[in-house]
Formats: structure tokens, sequence, C-alpha cells
């Protein structure tokens, strides 16, 4: 960072490679907001359970996973102390400061600005490709962003020796990781709302030129009415961003023990790979496989299979462009399920990631 969190000093210095066992007392007002916090995660776990798991139709299958989503971001919302509340504010401003950040986001405006131009290439199905594009354009760039912004927060911290500043104040290296999180988090929910809003302003234009009033109410038989599109697109936008903040805990955990470079690689392949999950579960043997679809494989071979399988995020449940394009409705339900799978692989990956960053020498 280019400036230590503002933070009163200890007495003394914490000796090389020591974290700091005390920390700042958490005033009352902060932990009344985080009850508050929490009292409104547990009304969204009740809404779920009694309401929002159902699909259309039918009720969906509940799963113990998706209860353990809403405790996982209960637990984050209690480590998110002043100090790390503080470090994430740093964080997000350096973020900002950085040239390419800019760069992408204003690039990324530009071809969402004349994307409707570009609408001809599917002729008689414009909407539906302006949907596919803006969605698919936006993933593309705020992936690109979390995975390079991710891996370049705490090495370059280490290299400067800044972090035995920021170590030597009533930091723990648990709330430096946290703040760290939070702050690349709440970068990347900047970048996304500021694409997505601009590219809901661009189709809801489109759609009004072409369309005219009629396009609220859309074609019987045929195409939705425009609430109906952009309420899609907004989930498909959520759904973005929760891969993002998986993206952006992997990144950050293997920028800690791995070179920048090599970290970037594994993300991708974990980016891509995650997104063929469903695949390499057949190919294990699980959910279902097709028969005869892992008999060609031996039992060594999909035991391995089974680890990539496990040790993949499900990027596949993020990925909502297909429904956007068969109007296909998503409901709460799903959306929340993936998140939920998320939050699992983002506490995993936050426990090894402080494991490793609490055995480092500085």
């Amino acid at each position: 960072m280019n400036a230590s969190p503002a933070l009163p000093t200890r007495p003394t210095p914490a000796p090389r490679g020591a974290s700091p066992l005390e920390a700042l007392p958490v005033p009352a007002k902060w932990r009344a907001g985080q009850i508050f916090v929490l009292a409104l995660i547990l009304a969204l776990a009740l809404y779920y359970q009694f309401i929002g798991y159902r699909q259309t139709g039918a009720p969906s299958e509940r799963l113990v996973t998706d209860y353990l989503g809403f405790v996982i971001l209960g637990a984050l919302t209690w480590l998110t102390t002043p100090t790390a509340g503080t470090i994430a504010v740093s964080t997000f401003q350096e973020a900002l400061k950085r040239r390419w950040v800019i760069g992408f986001l204003v690039f990324s405006m530009i071809v969402i600005g004349f994307s409707s131009s570009l609408s001809f290439v599917q002729l008689g199905e414009e909407q539906r490709f302006l949907q596919d594009f803006g969605t698919g354009f936006i993933i593309t760039m705020t992936t690109l962003i979390a995975i390079f912004l991710g891996v370049s927060l705490v090495p370059p911290e280490i290299e400067r020796r800044t972090i035995l500043t920021i170590l030597s104040k009533p930091v723990n290296r648990l709330e430096f990781l946290v703040g760290k999180f939070l702050g690349l988090c709440s970068t990347l929910l900047l970048c996304v709302a500021l694409l997505g809003a601009f590219f809901l302003f661009i189709y809801t234009a489109y759609s009004l030129k072409n369309g005219g009033a009629a396009a609220w109410q859309g074609v019987a038989g045929g195409t939705p009415g425009l609430g109906f599109q952009l309420g899609q697109m907004l989930k498909a936008l959520i759904l973005n961003y929760g891969q993002l903040c998986v993206l952006a805990a992997l990144s950050m955990a293997l920028s800690l023990i791995v070179t920048p470079i090599t970290a970037i690689t594994f993300c991708f392949l974990a980016y891509f790979g995650g997104q063929m999950s469903s695949y390499w579960g057949h190919l294990g043997g699980d959910e279902h496989a097709a028969e005869g679809e892992s008999k060609g494989l031996g039992r060594a071979m999909q035991g391995i299979v089974k680890i990539v399988y496990y040790a993949l995020p499900r990027m596949d449940h993020f990925d909502v462009r297909q429904k956007l394009v068969t109007d296909e409705a998503v409901s709460f339900a799903f959306v929340w399920k993936a998140w939920s799978s998320g939050l699992l692989y983002i506490a995993a990956l936050l426990v090894i990631g402080y494991l490793v960053f609490s055995d480092r020498e500085f």
C-alpha cells in the first residue's frame, strides 16, 4: 500500500516475523452494526427456508451446504473489525489509483457503449445477442481485473517491507488478510456495478428505441417483457460478482504460496476448469454420470478426476447466460446455491491463506 492504515502504534515494534497478539478493542457501535448485519443474514436465511427455496412449480432440493453459506457470511461479518475495515478502505483506494484498472473500466464502457451497433451480427435476435454479448463481456473484463489485482495486493507489501510497518501496529495477520480481501471485493463490486448499470441503461435504451412502450409488455408466447429481461440480467451480474469473489480469494491465497505469474496461470486454469465442473463430475462417476460415460477410465484415473472435481471451484454454477438466451427464469434458490458453494470455497481459501501467511517470516 502507498500508506499504512491510520492506526495507533504500539509502544514497542513487533519482533521480526511475529504478529501482535493484542488488537484494538471493537467499539460498541461497530458491534451493534455487525449485529444488525447478522440479523439481515438471519432474515435472508429464514426467507430461503420458508419461501426462497421454492422453484416455479416445484420446490428445489435444500442442502446442508446452502445453510453453511449463511454461517460463513455471518462469520466473515463478525471478523470484520474496525482494523480490517481500515485496511479494506486503504486497499480499495489503492486499487482505484492503479491506472490499468481505470483503463480496463474505460475500455469496457466504450465497448459496451457501442455494443448496440453490433446487433446486426444476429439478425432477428438482436436483443438476445446484446444480452449474451454484454453479460459475457462484463464477466471477461471483471475476471481479468479480479485475477491480476488479487495477485498484486500482498506480495508488493512484503517486497517493499511495508508489511513490517503495518504489523508493528495493533493489527494481527488475520485482520490484515480479511481487510485485503474485503478491499478487493469492494473494488470488484464497484467495477460490476458501474459496468452493469451502464450496460442495463444501453440495453433499455436500445429496447425502447426498437420496441417502444410495447417492449415493457413483451410478446405473448414470444419475447418476454423488458422488466423480466432486466431482472434476469441483474441476477446474472449478481452471480458474476460471486464468481469474482471466489477468484479474489483464490488469487490472494495463491500469491502467498507461488510467484505472481504462477498464481495467474493457476487462476485461469481454475476458472476454465471450474466452468467444466459438471464434466469432471461425470468423468469421476459423480452426479449421476451417464451410462458408459466414465467406463473407459480406470479406478485410479477416476480417483484423480474426483480430486480435480472437488478441488476446482464450481464456476459453472455462476454462469446463466444460457438461461438468458432461452428466457428461463433464474430463481432466488439458484442464485443462493451458487453463492453458498462459492462462500464455502472462499472460506477454505482464506483459511489456507492465513495458515501460510502466519508462518511467513518478514
